[in-house]
């Protein structure tokens, strides 16, 4: 057993306390985390509230962030001392698990509304596992599958957003809506969930992102973080009207107005995502007869996320300046845990986040450089190296997709994953870049001459290449592929003027890593083909 201090809720819609407990020893393929912070969510309010039941006394929370103390027998993945973030629980087994949407899990209510007893205090069972962690607590066990490995740079009360709100907000942006640079986005509500999603909408370039807060304050940080106007309520209506209807809407809030307004502001086929959780069944109404016109209501669970691909990809976004969480966040003590809750309740506080131990964390944090405080151009951070590696697979799968016949003309190449092979091979070969006259007629390697014109080289690329529409790491995008050899570059959009592309085919990968590139268009400049020798 392990001795642990939790805040405790005794009753429905009671007050949170902090109470010693004792902690069973995990199971064989769980893990015990020291918490070393932990957020404070909506979705705490609806259980602490009675939403999922009478579950007391019992102890919530579900945005921890901590480091592995041990872990069972059968657990592989993680090890004492990694630092992780936690998400909600799943199966891992079901269809849908299976199918890669493990919010949908058939088991889902039962792993994280469900009434494990982990804790006890003064011998009293306490019920724990609220969204499969009750985060709440210096110390909780979770199984191994709902912690990711996270990096030492990542100061704790960031690690502590991901798991939930942020998750929820930016992955309806990242894996639902989808909404590309011609899109614009509604977005109903500026709590976590909805400036999340306003920081992933601004990622991938989005024309118009329009947010909707009765709070002055929210509506300032929604225009900071990538928002393009901000409205109240009451305003909206009157400030679209005239207007071209939205894309996409998500809708954070869940009430009957709500809901109107995100169907009336839908265009033709457009979809609409609601996520808040309310108790009960919430029933709302909708408008058929605007149904009727191609557009989608879908209901959106954490995002759709798959907890193991996509925290690691809020993780890289973070890295690179592109989901500045700190400006959402207000740091508690954990011995001040009923004060956040009020502060989540009242509005005062966006995201309040616990710290569990000041004596464990201040130095730990002290340690690390935090990004920008808003969102800064990644086209400028990669271009100066200031991408880890690690992160371009993830950067690179939550960008839009682009069509072959956005990238007419020639382009200028810069490598990102200088310690490749590809790379060092290119370097060589003086490398400029690529010339895309067609679909079908691409010089996939154009070269600097020492006379500084440009030169395409078949017999380097063995031959030219063509373009066509596939699927790269889930993504169906614009590719390259080489004529005479098993290569095909894939791209996404960075800018109007830039993408980042990746290489692979076969024998493409060094050490398990694939080779980045960004290309910028260039000026039509005249491209020789060189003779062989």
């Amino acid at each position: 057993m392990t001795a642990a201090v939790a805040a405790l809720v005794r009753e429905r819609g009671g007050s949170v306390t902090l109470s010693d407990v004792t902690l069973r020893a995990p199971g064989e393929e769980e893990i015990l985390v020291r918490v070393m912070a932990s957020g404070v969510c909506p979705t705490d309010m609806f259980g602490i509230d009675g939403g999922a039941g009478d579950r007391f006394p019992a102890v919530f929370g579900h945005e921890g962030a901590g480091v592995v103390e041990a872990v069972g027998a059968s657990v592989e993945t993680l090890r004492p001392g990694d630092r992780v973030a936690l998400g909600f629980a799943s199966c891992r087994e079901c269809l849908a698990c299976l199918d890669g949407h493990p919010a949908y899990c058939e088991r889902f209510a039962a792993l994280n509304q469900g009434a494990p007893v982990d804790f006890a205090a003064a011998g009293e069972p306490v019920t724990a596992g609220w969204m499969g962690q009750s985060a709440w607590s210096t110390h909780v066990v979770v199984r191994a599958s709902s912690a990711v490995a996270i990096g030492e740079d990542v100061p704790w009360p960031v690690a502590a957003t991901l798991g939930c709100g942020v998750l929820t907000g930016a992955g309806a942006v990242l894996n639902v809506l989808r909404p590309g640079p011609a899109d614009s986005l509604l977005v109903l509500g500026a709590g976590t969930t909805g400036l999340a999603a306003v920081m992933a909408a601004r990622h991938r370039g989005l024309a118009g992102i329009v947010v909707s807060d009765p709070i002055p304050a929210r509506r300032e940080l929604a225009l900071e973080l990538g928002a393009t106007e901000a409205h109240t309520p009451d305003a909206l209506a009157a400030a679209l009207r005239g207007r071209p209807q939205f894309e996409a809407v998500l809708d954070t809030v869940g009430s009957q107005d709500s809901v109107d307004a995100a169907l009336g502001a839908l265009a033709a086929r457009g979809t609409c995502a609601t996520v808040a959780l309310k108790p009960g069944s919430n029933r709302v109404t909708v408008s058929q007869s605007k149904l009727l016109w191609g557009r989608t209501i879908t209901g959106v669970i954490e995002g759709d996320a798959d907890i193991a691909r996509d925290l690691p990809t809020l993780e890289a976004m973070w890295r690179a300046g592109r989901l500045p969480v700190e400006q959402l966040i207000s740091p508690y003590e954990f011995a001040d845990v009923d004060a956040a809750v009020g502060a989540a309740r009242s509005g005062r506080s966006i995201k309040p986040v616990l710290r569990m131990s000041r004596a464990d964390a201040d130095g730990d944090d002290e340690r690390r450089t935090a990004p920008p405080r808003s969102p800064c151009d990644l086209l400028v951070r990669l271009l100066s190296g200031r991408v880890p590696q690690e992160d371009l697979p993830a950067l690179w799968r939550s960008l839009p997709a682009v069509e072959p016949a956005e990238l007419r003309g020639l382009w200028r190449g810069t490598g990102l994953s200088t310690g490749h092979a590809a790379h060092r091979l290119l370097t060589r070969s003086r490398w400029y870049g690529k010339l895309f006259r067609s679909d079908d007629d691409v010089a996939p390697i154009v070269c600097e001459t020492d006379a500084g014109g440009l030169v395409a080289d078949p017999v380097l690329a063995r031959g030219g290449a063509s373009f066509r529409r596939m699927a790269h790491d889930g993504l169906v995008t614009a590719a390259m592929a080489y004529d005479g050899q098993p290569i095909i570059d894939c791209f996404v959009r960075l800018s109007p003027d830039a993408v980042l592309g990746v290489m692979t085919g076969r024998g493409t990968a060094d050490a398990g890593r694939s080779y980045y590139f960004v290309l910028e268009r260039d000026e039509d400049r005249d491209v020789a083909v060189a003779e062989p020798d």
